[in-house]
């Protein structure tokens, strides 16, 4: 065992970028969760038996109590034979949770060969994914492995994108960034994903504003130039291209969002449970990280994401490097706005919440140094 312990202590951060890695590729998704639950949970459950890798600041802390907060609501859900999935999904995330946030606190250069796998694995399923759409094409595309559902899909390739664009603004490997910028914004597009659009839009402005404003005066120009040579030459394919956007309204979501906040409203300080559904066929769930969260875990959940959020930014606000400082901020305005028209349950098993909302957490949380911690 204390032999085991050691190679997990030595190689985790290794068999961390191969999981995380791994969920950009492999199918079906019981595969790669498989692999998680080879490599990092029983090393990470060990540790923590033992006392290990449990954080001492006040920003790691709340979201290890977010993760047990929303495990505890299992006790009072009314679904039946749900408490020890929820039970399990719970431990998952927190093994990931802890055993990435204290990987990348541990050793300096973790984070940045993390930053690579991210970068990489989301051209590689890009470019896989696109070139199915391309053999078979279809109305929405659907991407490949954990991208595979078109709005969670385009939002983990958003945060791939977040990422390739600050390590294009920083001048590293530009052919490689300027693929994955590119593969990535076809992918959205091809999605038909306008929440996941929105929210990549949004932390690109960011990001460019605060780093190169003129290469965001420059975009935005050439953007509307090129609307408009477009409108010129060919106006109906362009409005016909607007109306098949718009066609599908809201999407329902006012309506849910009522639905939902009328169910919160049976519970709304302890929650009513992760397995809680709403009373509305074919969408039994808020589309919304915010109410979600309150319909699950209460209000009480909701303040722990709020402050977990806010203790992110503030640790991405410390990091010595600026470019550094605006791609995790970056990061984390795209996981606020993509949490604006879906994200549901906060703790799950190995899937793409991951991915969009416990992953940039952690690599925020990741850049605070150890002296300036609460």
């Amino acid at each position: 065992m204390t032999g085991y312990l050691a190679f997990f202590q030595t190689h985790r951060g290794l068999l961390l970028r191969i999981v995380l890695g791994a969920g950009f590729a492999i199918v079906p998704n019981p595969s790669w969760a498989m692999l998680f639950y080879l490599a990092i949970l029983p090393g990470a459950g060990l540790r923590l038996a033992r006392g290990a890798d449990w954080p001492d600041d006040l920003g790691a802390r709340l979201g290890v109590a977010l993760i047990f907060w929303f495990t505890l609501t299992t006790l009072w859900d009314s679904m039946a034979g749900a408490h020890l999935i929820w039970v399990w999904n719970g431990a998952c995330t927190l093994g990931l949770f802890i055993t990435a946030l204290a990987t990348l606190r541990e050793d300096a250069a973790a984070r940045d060969k993390l930053l690579m796998v991210l970068i990489i694995g989301g051209l590689v399923n890009a470019v896989l994914a696109i070139g199915m759409f391309l053999h078979a094409p279809s109305d929405r595309m659907t991407g490949w492995a954990e991208t595979r559902h078109p709005i969670l899909g385009a939002s983990i390739i958003g945060g791939s994108v977040v990422l390739a664009t600050g390590h294009m603004l920083r001048g590293q490997q530009r052919a490689v960034m300027a693929a994955t910028i590119a593969s990535g914004l076809l992918f959205i597009v091809l999605t038909g994903s306008r929440g996941p659009l929105i929210a990549i839009g949004g932390a690109l402005v960011m990001l460019l504003a605060a780093l190169r404003p003129r290469v965001l005066a420059g975009a935005a120009l050439g953007l509307m130039g090129a609307l408009g040579a477009v409108f010129v030459a060919s106006p109906g394919n362009l409005q016909a291209a607007f109306a098949r956007a718009m066609e599908r309204g809201w999407s329902n979501r006012l309506e849910i969002w009522d639905i939902s906040l009328g169910k919160i409203a049976q519970t709304p300080i302890f929650g009513s449970g992760p397995a809680t559904l709403l009373d509305r066929p074919g969408e039994n769930f808020p589309h919304n990280l915010v109410l979600s969260t309150w319909l699950y875990s209460g209000l009480i959940g909701v303040m722990l994401l709020l402050a977990l959020l806010a203790f992110a930014a503030r640790a991405a606000w410390s990091d010595a490097d600026r470019i550094m400082r605006w791609t995790l901020l970056a990061l984390l305005l795209h996981l606020a706005l993509s949490g604006l028209t879906d994200l549901s349950q906060v703790t799950k098993g190995p899937g793409p919440m991951w991915y969009i909302l416990w992953l940039p957490i952690v690599l925020a949380l990741s850049a605070q140094r150890a002296d300036s911690r609460l």
